[in-house]
């Protein structure tokens, strides 16, 4: 009986004895596990880095330097309108047609004006060359009159010589040689003779002055033509500086699209509506690379730079499904201000920062990237341990009422650090 007791206990024992050998090797192995991992979260804390993020909600992709905004550069009334959403137009298409009728009256009006201008230019200009020959053959003419009376002189005087010897010689003939008669007729012959070569002079004078006169008269007249036709060009090329005005308002009246591309954000236009100068009407969207235009707030100035890596959350492409894209920060604006028109509560209480980033291709093919779509955007600023980013929560914590109070001094609030978001790598 006692042999089977002996017997029935040696096998509790053992397992016993297996029990307490099992529970000591599992102690052993949680506390290296403990240990590991206390380890490994320290050198964690240490070593790992974890990215600090900073984000706007405020992102819209948009291509790079390719926005033509469509604006009036003059108020007007509407005519007609060619303006469609997702329409495909040219450069220098017209898009849409002011009134403009008043201005084309007075474009015809100067047009006729011009034209008769014209027309009395070109009279004027032959009226000139045919006086200037007028002239020449004048004074050619002149000159052979003064060349004939001239002429008639020299043959004058040898006649009055000779009727001077006749007179001599019939006083020194002998009486009865001669009668009185003949003796008359030469000597009357010889006074007029002698008459006329003094009055020859006078003559030749009274012609030379009357050829001055006419010809004065002439280059008179041909001044005074040259004075009408001055007269006529200057009319006629100021004419045609207001034709050239005339013609660039009504271009200006005519809205053409200023670049190649596709009609996004259009006005709905009618006949006879009045649009004011500057009145934004649509956006030509022309070919070009796509950026991220983004807005931050005033805290990161300083902060922001270009090169730094970000992520996007495509509002349109939920970020848990299609994942993110990755962009790189290519420039960072300076603050800008926030207009009391857009946000009477923010003013003075600092603006925003512009930032633009370049967009890498998604690695979800499913994204097809499009103008206008808004985003989250992400962009990583710096990389710290989580021991230093601990350090700083602490560093930045702001205590109580009470022990600010014990302390007897008074710290100051801490400041904002506008990360957003600070995940782990």
């Amino acid at each position: 009986m006692i042999e089977q007791q002996i017997m029935a206990a040696n096998p509790f024992q053992r397992t016993q004895r297996a029990l307490s050998g099992d529970e000591f090797g599992i102690r052993v192995t949680l506390v290296s596990v403990s240990v590991t991992a206390l380890v490994a979260l320290l050198l964690w804390g240490l070593f790992a880095r974890i990215p600090i993020l900073k984000v706007s909600t405020a992102g819209r992709i948009e291509p790079h330097n390719a926005i033509h905004r469509i604006e009036p550069q003059e108020a007007g009334k509407v005519l007609a309108s060619h303006l469609a959403l997702d329409k495909q137009v040219n450069e220098g298409d017209v898009l849409v047609e002011f009134d403009s009728q008043e201005q084309k009256f007075e474009l015809d009006q100067s047009q006729i004006s011009q034209t008769t201008l014209t027309r009395d230019l070109s009279a004027l200009t032959d009226q000139i060359a045919r006086k200037k020959v007028e002239l020449d053959h004048s004074i050619a003419a002149d000159e052979a009159a003064l060349r004939e009376a001239e002429a008639r002189s020299r043959e004058l005087y040898p006649k009055y010589l000779l009727a001077q010897q006749r007179v001599r010689r019939a006083e020194a003939s002998a009486p009865g040689a001669i009668s009185d008669l003949e003796k008359l007729e030469s000597k009357t012959e010889a006074e007029e003779l002698q008459r006329s070569n003094e009055t020859q002079p006078i003559a030749l004078q009274r012609i030379e002055r009357d050829q001055k006169v006419r010809r004065a008269a002439l280059e008179s007249q041909l001044l005074q033509m040259d004075r009408d036709r001055l007269k006529i060009k200057g009319d006629l090329e100021a004419l045609n500086v207001n034709i050239a005005k005339l013609k660039y308002q009504i271009e200006k009246r005519q809205l053409r699209a200023s670049a190649t591309g596709q009609l996004v954000d259009v006005v709905e236009l009618a006949a006879d509506d009045y649009i004011g100068q500057g009145q934004r009407l649509g956006t030509i969207l022309a070919k070009g690379p796509l950026r991220v235009r983004a807005r931050f707030p005033q805290g990161t100035v300083g902060v922001l730079r270009p090169g730094q890596t970000a992520r996007l959350k495509l509002d349109g492409y939920p970020w848990s499904v299609y994942g993110t894209v990755h962009a790189t920060v290519a420039s960072v604006g300076t603050e800008t201000p926030v207009l009391a028109s857009q946000n009477p509560e923010s003013v003075g209480m600092g603006g925003t920062v512009k930032v633009e980033l370049e967009i890498q291709p998604p690695e979800d093919r499913r994204i097809l990237l499009q103008h206008g779509m808004t985003t989250t955007v992400e962009v990583e600023v710096a990389r710290v341990s989580p021991f230093a980013l601990m350090m700083r929560a602490i560093g930045e914590w702001n205590p109580g009422p009470a022990e600010s109070g014990s302390r007897g001094t008074e710290r100051p609030e801490p400041r904002a650090q506008n990360d957003g978001a600070a995940h782990g790598g």
